[in-house]
């Protein structure tokens, strides 16, 4: 089988053509910037940590429904 420098341009071509495509693509479909996040971090000490934050859900429920016995 005879390779042509035709056939190696051609399919260089090809390659920047879809290398084009996809960075093309990731540039127009970038993440939004006001999505949440979570950020994971590693603390001092040689152990890991969990911070939990109350978003204030159960404030709106009165305290007489909060607990399950009555």
């Amino acid at each position: 089988m005879i390779i042509k420098s035709q056939h190696v341009v051609g399919v260089a071509g090809a390659f920047a053509l879809v290398g084009a495509a996809l960075w093309a693509s990731a540039v127009l479909f970038s993440p939004p910037k006001d999505v949440p996040h979570v950020e994971i971090k590693q603390m001092s000490e040689p152990s890991w940590a969990v911070e939990i934050t109350d978003l204030g859900a159960a404030d709106a429920v009165p305290a007489e429904k909060r607990t399950a016995s009555r």
